[in-house]
């Protein structure tokens, strides 16, 4: 049903309902009326009949039953009844056993007096509180009997019966009723009329508001909506108005802003893509078309599913991020042409699966190009900080071997024994140094396999702490395992778990921490040691440099080593007198190919 003809018959309703209640309670009241006037009129001619009976029985002592008959007054007072009133239909005497002494029908005098329901039963129905209860009697035109017992001496003489119908009552009845119907349907048709006009007015109006929101949605510029009056309807109008100026204006600028994002996207040398939560590609630039070698196909419109196939890479990297509504940077992939891609997945939306995603896919070539590059300029500067360290190394025991050599030629000083077995301390001097300079330039070969570095960082810290006063703590992730060579990565951290134990001489708490973060693994030692001043600490990872006293200075410049060759990054921050914290990133299983890698410094 539409809106106007619900209003239509709302109102009318309204309307109707309590004219018509108030019309049928006053029938039921009329018709009442009209019961209660009958019943008055014929208790008035059985009074009639009654004094009639006693003022001949009064003249005549002999028997009732043989008195009454002759009585001339009584049957003309019997014959009168039926025009005294319009609704008597009989008056007749009765004896005690109910048959017909006298009567106005002369046919029934000896026989047994007909049988009609007594009057008294529907004045009962007409004086109930409940409506309508005498509206059925009374509609059906039935005869009923008034009867009135006349005793003699204590005992029943006689029986007074007059016969009423409703006949006349149910022809008032019906023509009150149907003239309450006949007004209620005039009423109901001007109503209807006076409805329609006013829905037809208001729905004039919310037509008009109606046909500018879809003109609004659809994208088209809306005519502005004129309301007349000053009632609500105009107030939203004006509203509606003001809304659709800011729809416009604000599509204006955004449609401007996206004709520059999409002219700036398109220019940039990295390939861009965006897709729906669907997995649909709604825009990809140049780049993008190239680097998935699509560049005769059309992409845009298209499931990326069903243009790449199932298998491929990056519709696995696709569907997952979507499934799970984690973003993803900096992932590496290898294309099926051969070509590899660093990607980087940007969620849209704020719930849990995202709304869509933005793919920004970078070459894998001059990023490894840079990295290269940078990587030579970190080994030269590490080779000339090395040289350095070398030439400290080498010179001090030399200077101390030529004063020895020069003591032994003059054959003073000090016994000859003692000078040999220093220049045997400073060869030795000599030889560790270069071993260990041979160790940190030499070319290592990894044997990369994926282990949980969990099991590594609770094994190591059960081996490498020796002292009782250090307690280890752990708080690591479920599922950080990594790729990386095992055997360096359990000496760094070894070489980093003693020097944290070392740095805690009077004990303390030395925490262990793994933490998934996108492609990487982010693992941190941290000891509550006497820490390291913050003008060393740039120093910290050189060859031979150290704070403590004793130290060689190669445990730190080797565990850095160890994470660098495995593509982990590790980063030194420390506070005098509240601990050091060590943090080192390594790549996650997934995100690093299976490969034996070679490092040179030289």
């Amino acid at each position: 049903m539409r809106l106007r003809a619900r209003l239509a018959w709302l109102f009318l309703a309204l309307l109707l309902i309590p004219i018509l209640s108030m019309s049928l309670i006053s029938f039921d009241y009329i018709v009442g009326q009209m019961i209660d006037d009958l019943s008055r009129s014929t208790d008035l001619m059985v009074e009639l009949i009654f004094e009639q009976i006693r003022s001949a029985l009064t003249q005549d002592q002999s028997s009732v039953v043989a008195a009454l008959p002759h009585n001339t007054p009584l049957a003309g007072l019997l014959v009168s009844t039926q025009a005294f009133g319009p609704d008597v239909v009989s008056a007749s005497i009765l004896t005690p056993d109910g048959r017909v002494l006298m009567s106005t029908n002369a046919d029934e005098v000896g026989k047994p007096a007909p049988q009609s329901p007594p009057l008294a039963d529907l004045e009962q129905r007409a004086s109930s509180w409940w409506l309508f209860a005498s509206v059925p009697r009374v509609m059906s035109a039935r005869v009923y009997d008034a009867r009135r017992e006349v005793q003699v001496n204590g005992q029943p003489a006689v029986i007074i019966s007059v016969g009423v119908t409703s006949a006349l009552i149910a022809d008032r009845a019906r023509h009150l009723l149907l003239t309450i119907l006949a007004i209620a349907a005039i009423l109901t048709a001007v109503a209807w009329l006076a409805v329609s006009l006013v829905a037809n007015r208001i729905l004039f109006q919310v037509t008009a508001l109606t046909l500018g929101l879809e003109q609004l949605a659809a994208g088209r510029t809306p005519v502005e909506v004129e309301v007349e009056g000053r009632d609500e309807l105009s107030t939203l109008a004006e509203k509606f108005n003001e809304l659709s100026r800011q729809v416009r204006s604000d599509r204006s600028r955004l449609d401007a802003d996206q004709m520059h994002l999409f002219d700036v996207v398109r220019s940039i040398q990295d390939a861009v893509a965006l897709l729906d939560a669907d997995g649909v590609v709604l825009f990809a630039n140049k780049a993008a078309r190239e680097q998935l070698a699509l560049e005769a196909q059309s992409l845009e419109g298209a499931r990326l599913e069903a243009v790449l196939g199932g298998n491929h890479p990056l519709v696995k990297l696709v569907l997952s991020t979507i499934e799970t509504g984690t973003e993803a940077h900096d992932v590496p992939i290898d294309l099926p042409q051969g070509n590899s891609l660093l990607v980087s997945f940007f969620r849209m939306g704020q719930n849990r699966k995202p709304a869509g995603l933005v793919i920004v896919m970078r070459d894998m070539k001059p990023v490894l190009e840079l990295e290269s590059a940078l990587d030579t300029s970190n080994r030269l500067a590490r080779l000339g900080t090395l040289i350095s360290g070398m030439a400290h190394q080498l010179r001090s025991p030399l200077h101390g071997m030529n004063l020895r050599l020069e003591l032994l030629r003059d054959g003073q000083g000090e016994g000859v024994h003692r000078h040999v077995d220093k220049l045997r301390q400073d060869v030795l001097r000599l030889d560790q140094a270069i071993e260990a300079i041979l160790r940190f330039t030499r070319p290592a070969e990894l044997h990369v396999a994926d282990f949980d570095i969990n099991e590594l960082i609770r094994e190591i810290g059960s081996r490498a702490i020796t002292s009782d006063r250090v307690t280890p703590e752990y708080d690591l992730d479920i599922g950080a395992t990594v790729r990386a060579d095992r055997g360096m990565v359990a000496e760094a951290l070894t070489n980093l778990v003693v020097n944290s134990t070392q740095a805690m001489p009077h004990g303390g708490k030395l925490s262990f921490m793994t933490r998934r973060l996108g492609p990487s693994v982010e693992i941190k030692v941290a000891d509550q040691g006497v820490g390291i001043p913050k003008d060393k600490l740039d120093r910290i990872f050189d060859l031979y440099y150290t704070t403590k006293i004793g130290g060689s200075g190669l445990g730190l410049p080797f565990a850095m080593r160890a994470i660098e060759l495995n593509h982990g990054k590790i980063f030194l921050n420390s506070e005098v007198g509240r601990g050091t914290v060590c943090t080192i990133t390594l790549p996650l299983a997934v995100d690093v190919p299976r490969r034996v890698i070679a490092s040179n410094p030289g």
